[in-house]
């Protein structure tokens, strides 16, 4: 299973655990419904900014993620023990001063368990006061303590990296802000969304960007066929021609079709025959990028 797909796993079990709807937490997160479904299903990449997201509206600590998804506390941010640079900095420094986590404990009027969640990377819920607290019974300067969490931080994100292909190849799997198909263009005529993840397709060269199709408009019972959840890789570079594939940008989003050229225009066909063509005039066309590659998931 790829660490995308047990991080969207442990998502759902998490919202369910809490009882909260897909929709409930997709409006916690500021995500559409459709992209909660994709990243639960591991089909949607995850970055710093969303995880720890994720993580507050699931009261879990953001590494819980990437640790063997322990049984999980309530409120509080508990998870698997996995111990931050915060946390060893503080049981380092408490040891070498010969405090027992229970009196350090109560020199910053917390309890034991508390500190021992800290150190042990249970919980990272440290407010402005106890961390000046901790600093002081410690000899440290609250610089100290903060250069610690910016580590835990770092290493949060490169292991976010890790799960990521984000090595900065393979051709980006773009998705409009809506959930939908990219409908927007930017700079260079490339188009606008956000980008899910990076797809790696042999043979694809130079500037392309890839889909993922969701209906069955491009179905046909024999010759190219294109079913739901296909990943379609479009590019930038090559013209569109005469009978290709290509992805359209019309006036109301994108599509994917076939492209038939007459001199009065263009027409935009489907596979599926239950669906209508549709003609246009070539200047009602915003952007033509023909398909170059194509996966079919099973």
């Amino acid at each position: 299973m790829s660490v995308k797909s047990q991080i969207g796993g442990e998502i759902k079990r998490l919202r369910e655990r809490l009882s909260l709807s897909s929709k409930d937490l997709a409006e916690r997160v500021g995500l559409s419904p459709s992209q909660m479904s994709r990243l639960e299903s591991g089909q949607r990449r995850v970055d710093a900014t969303l995880l720890g997201k994720l993580a507050r509206a699931l009261e879990v600590h953001p590494s819980h993620f990437f640790s063997d998804f322990g049984e999980v506390g309530g409120a509080g941010g508990r998870r698997g023990g996995w111990p931050t640079p915060l946390g060893k900095l503080i049981r380092s420094e408490r040891r070498r001063k010969h405090i027992t986590a229970e009196e350090l404990a109560q020199q910053v009027s917390k309890g034991k368990t508390f500190l021992q969640d800290l150190e042990s990377g249970k919980t990272d819920l440290v407010t402005g006061d106890t961390l000046l607290r901790l600093a002081k019974n410690l000899k440290l300067t609250p610089e100290q303590l903060l250069d610690a969490q910016r580590a835990e931080i770092r290493e949060l994100r490169a292991a976010l990296r890790e799960a990521e292909s984000g090595d900065g190849r393979g051709v980006p799997l773009l998705e409009a802000p809506d959930g939908g198909l990219p409908h927007a263009l930017g700079e260079d005529r490339a188009l606008v969304g956000e980008e899910l993840e990076r797809v790696l397709v042999p043979g694809v060269r130079g500037r392309a960007f890839a889909v993922s199709w969701r209906n069955d408009e491009m179905t046909a019972p024999s010759g190219p066929s294109f079913p739901p959840g296909s990943t379609l890789v479009f590019s930038y570079e090559r013209p569109a021609r005469h009978e290709d594939f290509v992805f359209a940008l019309v006036d109301g989003g994108g599509t994917f079709r076939r492209l038939f050229m007459d001199p009065n225009g263009l027409r935009l066909q489907p596979l599926n025959l239950n669906y209508p063509p549709r003609s246009l005039a070539r200047e009602d066309v915003l952007a033509l990028y023909p398909l170059v590659a194509s996966v079919v998931h099973p």
